[in-house]
């Protein structure tokens, strides 16, 4: 009855206004229609001009939530809380209170976030915000380390029936990585009879067996198959079951490595070679010695094969590698299967979330766009520009670039890109600086020709993600058409000799990352370098000191006293601290990968310097 008094008090006021309720709602209306073809630049303009001119009514409101609904899609959450908490309390409706829920757990605001979030369940919600609203409840749980909580939302999603394959795999890694045993058996009994409960169940097994007891193992199974719920992993389950009655005699003084060991990336493998030895020849100057058994990932033996061999023949407590892509899962999913703990070295998209003994130690796409995104932000850099090459790398990176910077707070301007092999950027640059505008001239002076007048570029800093070549073509021509003062943005494909050499005089406002840099001031970094030289003669790469800083880290967790099999030294890989790697690891997140401070670098008079 309140709800319909005060709608009829808002159409008395319409009307006693002047605007009639048909007037007042055309501007959400045609939002909103905008907003269904999919033009949501143009629906936002539409909606925003309607809640600045519309008084507050129910279609204000609607319109405030489909303002936070478009920008909730693009991730541009700061945003979603700026104008869904001007939102009066009497017009809030359930999916206005979901959307700025959602913004505020996204943003670290989560106590707040679960204050909102928490009422609507039980709420009518389409399907999609129902997702939404367990998916924010989830990710607030895990905050607060409540995983049980994350669990039990993660049930009500699978009741939903959307998308249950995501939902069983989110459930799987917060199974596997984030409970502890006991939080296990609660699991098993709260959700007994259902997928969850199930797996749980599985993961007893599985940290049974990895802990060298096949007999724990063999009555979780038991009790597994004895319930009898379908569930995803019966397989897997049968597997692990087969696995209890085998010798589980292991020898945990032996590490398993895959490198390419001939074939075309041959010289690859020997640096990381290097790096390995100078790291195993250390730790056995000190400590109980440990062996390195080596296979070619190269030869003729599928990966899977080998990574089996190691697994079960050498009997190894954990695997470094591979280093190439093309055998990263493979190796991976045999790895999770064996459950032995693999830190490999390749770059392969999704690898850690093969599952949880599956670890990663290199530099990843997201985090280089993180750091760079950080620093711009840190120096008031806000509203941005891309300019990329049409290739796999830069749209990778431009996607991640965007995702960041809206989530930051930041305005991306354009996008700008340039085909493969491109050696004039004129009309790039051009688009990047205006567009619908005549070109300007340049101009003949004493002196020979002058670079034309341009206007002030429309961004603080521009994003080039290519490499040292292609840059060093680009860094000139960026000067000479005007853009002069813009922080340029750049991966570590620009770190080379050959980019300082060609263009470093027009790079003093330039900034990129890597994740090892032989001049660095840090202690280790030093430490390493003058290792390196003196046992080999010459100077390290990132490949030899990305390999040492994987075999140092996994050699000095195997000497822990708590670490007797490959389930103590699984979760003591993630749970490292104090670690200063040499490119730049300082321990492993939930998911299995690397965390990572990375060297900002730059160029000041001609020479590369280490940004603070």
């Amino acid at each position: 009855m309140k709800r319909i008094a005060f709608v009829i008090l808002l159409l008395f006021g319409l009307c006693l206004s002047g605007l009639s309720p048909v007037v007042a709602a055309a501007g959400f209306e045609r939002g909103q229609e905008l907003y269904q073809l999919g033009r949501h630049d143009q629906a936002l303009a539409v909606l925003r001009d309607h809640i600045r001119n519309a008084p507050e009514n129910l279609q204000t409101a609607r319109a405030y939530a489909l303002i936070g609904r478009i920008l909730t899609e693009r991730q541009q959450y700061p945003d979603v809380i700026l104008y869904l908490q001007r939102t009066p309390a009497v017009l809030r409706s359930p999916d206005i209170e979901l959307l700025h829920g959602n913004a505020l757990v996204a943003t670290g605001n989560v106590a707040e976030g679960l204050r909102m979030l928490q009422p609507l369940i039980g709420e009518t919600l389409a399907a999609t915000d129902q997702q939404r609203l367990f998916q924010a409840l989830v990710t607030a749980a895990l905050a607060q380390n409540q995983s049980l909580f994350a669990l039990y939302y993660l049930q009500q999603e699978l009741a939903i029936g959307v998308d249950s394959q995501m939902v069983f795999a989110r459930a799987r890694q917060l199974l596997q990585n984030h409970l502890s045993d006991t939080e296990l058996n609660e699991a098993v009994f709260m959700w007994q009879g259902t997928e969850i409960g199930q797996d749980a169940l599985l993961q007893l097994a599985r940290r049974a067996l990895a802990r060298q007891n096949p007999q724990g193992a063999r009555g979780q199974l038991e009790k597994l198959f004895a319930i009898g719920v379908p569930f995803p992993f019966w397989q897997e389950a049968e597997d692990l079951l087969q696995r209890t009655r085998e010798d589980g005699w292991l020898n945990r003084n032996t590490v398993g490595v895959l490198l390419p060991l001939s074939g075309p990336y041959a010289s690859y493998g020997e640096l990381v070679k290097n790096g390995l030895e100078l790291a195993l020849k250390e730790h056995n100057k000190a400590r109980f010695p440990v062996r390195f058994v080596y296979r070619d990932s190269a030869g003729n033996v599928p990966v899977k094969r080998l990574v089996s061999g190691l697994a079960n023949e050498d009997r190894v407590i954990g695997i470094i590698g591979p280093l190439l892509s093309a055998d990263a899962l493979e190796a991976a999913r045999e790895a999770q299967r064996q459950m032995v703990p693999l830190l490999a070295l390749a770059q392969t998209e999704g690898l850690p979330q093969v599952g949880n003994f599956i670890f990663r130690d290199t530099v990843t796409a997201e985090q280089q766009v993180k750091a760079l995104v950080s620093y711009a932000m840190a120096d008031q850099r806000i509203s941005f520009s891309v300019l990329r090459p049409q290739n796999r790398i830069g749209q990778q990176m431009t996607q991640l670039f965007e995702t960041l910077v809206r989530r930051s707070g930041g305005e991306l301007v354009d996008v700008v890109s340039y085909p493969e092999g491109t050696t004039d950027f004129r009309d790039q640059i051009e688009n990047l600086l205006w567009s619908n505008r005549s070109r300007p001239i340049a101009e003949e002076k004493s002196g020979g020709m002058q670079p034309p007048e341009y206007p002030l570029p429309p961004f603080h800093a521009l994003f080039i993600p290519d490499f040292a070549e292609n840059v060093s073509l680009i860094a000139p021509q960026l000067m000479f058409y005007g853009i002069k003062d813009v922080l340029l943005l750049g991966i570590n494909g620009w770190y080379s000799p050959e980019l300082i050499n060609r263009a470093g005089r027009f790079l003093d406002n330039a900034v990129f990352v890597e994740a090892f840099y032989a001049d660095s001031r840090n202690p280790e970094v030093r430490s390493f370098v003058e290792l390196f030289r003196s046992a080999y003669r010459e100077e390290p790469s990132i490949l030899e000191a990305q390999a040492f800083d994987a075999a140092s880290l996994l050699l000095a967790t195997i000497d822990r006293p708590e670490v007797g099999n490959r389930d103590d030294l699984r979760i003591a890989l993630l749970h490292l601290d104090n670690i200063r790697g040499v490119t730049g690891t300082r321990g492993f997140d939930l998911e299995g990968e690397a965390i990572k401070e990375l060297n900002l670098l730059g160029v000041q008079r001609g020479r590369l310097v280490q940004r603070l």
